[in-house]
């Protein structure tokens, strides 16, 4: 493993790793809008060109390929005619455009799920042969498309607590605007009980501070479904605020 840069490297050294820090905390503050297409590359070539100057590297690369889309389009072996280029730089540029790909097509099978009875639909399998009372969250951007189910707590038979700080991990951690609470009821009815009214509540109040909207609380028992946020009886839950996305 190679040491970092220190006062022995000399001044350049020094002053260079100081130039990605400084490039880098840019980055994480700004992002990338406003940045030139030379700058953008400069920081990806820190990953693959470690302690070197990756600014005129990266000129060279847009002034030799003409764009910064036909750089990103280029072969590794084209990549590594430049000079200065590295083996593991070509190959990280090189891997930009099929990562995004393979994003865009992951993107495109995650569902929308704009009702209860869809969240049901879709949950219903994960309760198949399940004993215990366990609880999901599921997280969801603006456009009620699904961004993760997170399992927030298991309980027993009859009961299961509330897990706050789970619940509020899983909606933080994957970027959620609206969260929905699926929970089984193992043998018995599609119906809260007052403790999941409590406990909903509770989760819609932690959920509000966080700017997240708590849309809905189905409870799934075998075939049938109960939505707290259609119910007429704890409806009001959720119209604090924004009001719920599922109708």
């Amino acid at each position: 493993m190679k040491s970092k840069p220190n006062a022995k490297d000399g001044p350049n050294q020094v002053n260079h790793a100081g130039h990605r820090k400084s490039v880098r905390e840019s980055y994480l503050a700004h992002g990338l809008l406003g940045e030139p297409d030379h700058c953008v590359l400069e920081l990806l070539l820190f990953y693959g060109i470690p302690y070197r100057d990756t600014n005129p590297i990266a000129h060279a690369l847009i002034d030799a390929f003409g764009s910064f889309s036909a750089v990103l389009e280029a072969t590794p072996e084209q990549l590594q005619r430049i000079k200065g280029m590295t083996a593991n730089a070509a190959v990280l540029l090189n891997l930009i455009l099929p990562v995004f790909r393979r994003y865009e097509e992951d993107a495109r099978r995650r569902p929308r799920l704009e009702t209860s009875t869809q969240v049901a639909d879709y949950m219903r399998s994960r309760y198949r042969g399940v004993t215990v009372e366990t609880l999901y969250a599921l997280c969801f951007d603006e456009t009620a498309t699904l961004l993760s189910v997170r399992k927030v707590v298991e309980g027993d038979a009859c009961s299961m607590p509330m897990d706050f700080r789970a619940l509020a991990a899983a909606a933080l951690e994957t970027g959620a605007t609206h969260v929905t609470l699926v929970h089984n009821h193992p043998g018995g009815i599609a119906a809260p009980s007052m403790e999941d009214a409590r406990s909903t509540r509770s989760a819609r109040t932690l959920l509000k501070a966080l700017k997240i909207n708590l849309d809905d609380h189905i409870i799934v028992a075998g075939e049938q479904f109960f939505s707290m946020a259609n119910s007429a009886r704890f409806a009001s839950i959720f119209l604090e605020g924004d009001g719920a996305l599922l109708t």
